[in-house]
């Protein structure tokens, strides 16, 4: 299980990003949840107790105003733990989104596009379990770019191998290509 500083660690920062992207209006961070407020691993633990135990967050933008990137990180106590959000997100996935098909990136994954809504832009999302942590990466205005499904990719895949390195206790160094 990452705590709140490996998270951090294997959030991209900008050097590890392609060349050309900004930070957007999230800066990198990461937090642990109270431990009064989590879940025990055995399911046991206060009413409306939280089962991650840690987050991290950052928002990209793409170059030449095409986007950006939400991430948000989520932190397990166990691969079990991990697995069930896993199944749970993907069962849920936003109202009206269709799947789309991409290649698995880390232990699990899948890609939602959403329609345009009232309020925002389409946007792509993919969710990715590596271990013991979920990465939710969205594309943001994705219709400002029309490689936006295969530039989230290629950041999942990044996303990916940090965490690996995350959890194999290695600081992470993958970098995204671009």
């Amino acid at each position: 299980m990452l705590d709140a500083e490996a998270l951090r660690k294997a959030l991209p920062d900008l050097q590890s990003m392609p060349v050309g992207w900004k930070s957007g209006v999230t800066p990198l961070h990461a937090r642990e949840v109270p431990r009064e407020k989590r879940c025990a691993k055995d399911g046991g633990g206060p009413d409306g107790c939280w089962w991650h135990w840690s987050i991290g967050s950052v928002q990209y933008r793409a170059p030449g105003g095409s986007g950006g990137v939400d991430w948000y990180l989520t932190a397990y106590p166990s691969l079990k733990v991990a697995g069930t959000a896993f199944k749970n997100r993907k069962s849920g996935g936003a109202k009206g989104a269709a799947e789309v098909a991409m290649p698995r990136v880390g232990d699990e994954s899948v890609a939602y596009a959403e329609p345009r809504a009232p309020y925002a832009e389409p946007r792509i999302a993919m969710t990715v379990r590596v271990g013991t942590v979920i990465a939710v990466m969205t594309y943001l205005d994705s219709e400002q770019n029309p490689d936006s499904a295969q530039v989230l990719l290629s950041l999942a895949q990044t996303q990916a191998k940090r965490l690996q390195q995350a959890e194999l206790g290695r600081t992470p160094t993958a970098k995204a290509a671009g």
